[in-house]
Order: structure tokens, then C-alpha cells, then sequence
């Protein structure tokens, strides 16, 4: 496993929180919306990462994020390909979300039952791609888009036990 992202929930009807990579910096999710989330460091756990990711890209305070267990590896389509443990998490105390990284622009709270089928909509740095389109030209595809579908149909691999 390469990655790790934080599925953080919270509420009923439930609400993910979402980071925008930032839109002013070139690289390769560039504009994306996404899970806060990035690459494993060295003698770090998955879950670690998660949590780190998120307090840094989100200031998500990991003490308020009660772990529930984590999907199936997922993995980038885009070259090289990256694997990525998605951990979900139930949001268990106050936050203030907001982006703490140049490499963050927008934090959001997106409710899952708003995300519908995909359509061909375009995305500010890639042009048109097979995804969904919120309020604000946010558009939500590839690996983040997979990874919400799976969660609405409910293929967690394992939740752990309290």
C-alpha cells in the first residue's frame, strides 16, 4: 500500500468531508476534489497516515475521528498507479475544517445522498471527465468518485470492533 485517505462521516444523512487540491499549484491532482489523505510514511500504520493527512490538509483534530474500519485498496487509473487504503471514520467531537497546506484550497462537507451517477462534466484542469459536479464547478471523479460509490453501496472490507 502506497496511500491512505480519510473517509471522515458525520451527521445523518450522512456528510463526507471533502479537501480541493489546490487549483494554483501544478502537479498531478492539481484541482481535484478528494480525501485528505497521502502517501505512508516510513514505520507509520495506514490509520496513522490517514489521521496525519487530514490534520494537516483539514485540521481535523485525529482524537475527534473515531476509526470504524477501512474499504478495499483502491488504486489510481492514472500512471504511476498508487495504491490507496481508504480508513473510514465517524466524526466524534467539534472541528473547524478548514485548509491548513498550500496544498489545500477548499475543505467541504458533502452529503453522500447529493452524489449521483456520473456524467461527462468538465473539471478546471483536465477538461471534460466522467464525474459528478457540485455547486461551485467541485467536481468529484476517478479514485474519489470510486471510492463513494462504494461506500453508498456499503463494500467495506472490515470494520473493526470496539
Amino acid at each position: 500500500m502506497d496511500a491512505a485517505v480519510l473517509v471522515l462521516l458525520y451527521g445523518n444523512p450522512p456528510k463526507i468531508l471533502m479537501v480541493r487540491k489546490n487549483c494554483l499549484v501544478s502537479g498531478r491532482f492539481s484541482c481535484d476534489l478528494a480525501f485528505p489523505g497521502g502517501h505512508i510514511k516510513k514505520d507509520e500504520t495506514y490509520i496513522e497516515a490517514a489521521l496525519r493527512e487530514a490534520w494537516e490538509e483539514a485540521y481535523v483534530f485525529p482524537r475527534y475521528v473515531d476509526i470504524l474500519g477501512e474499504m478495499e485498496v483502491h488504486e489510481t487509473a492514472s500512471q504511476p498507479k498508487v495504491r490507496v487504503l481508504p480508513v473510514i471514520g465517524m466524526l466524534k467531537g467539534p472541528i473547524d475544517a478548514k485548509p491548513m497546506d498550500s496544498e489545500v484550497d477548499y475543505v467541504i462537507w458533502v452529503s453522500l445522498d447529493s452524489i449521483k451517477e456520473p456524467r461527462l462534466v468538465f473539471h478546471p484542469v483536465r477538461g471534460y471527465v466522467n464525474g459528478f459536479m457540485l455547486p461551485g464547478n467541485l467536481v468529484i471523479w476517478g479514485l474519489s468518485y470510486r471510492i463513494i460509490n462504494d461506500l453508498k453501496q456499503k463494500e467495506f472490507i472490515k470494520l473493526r470492533s470496539s
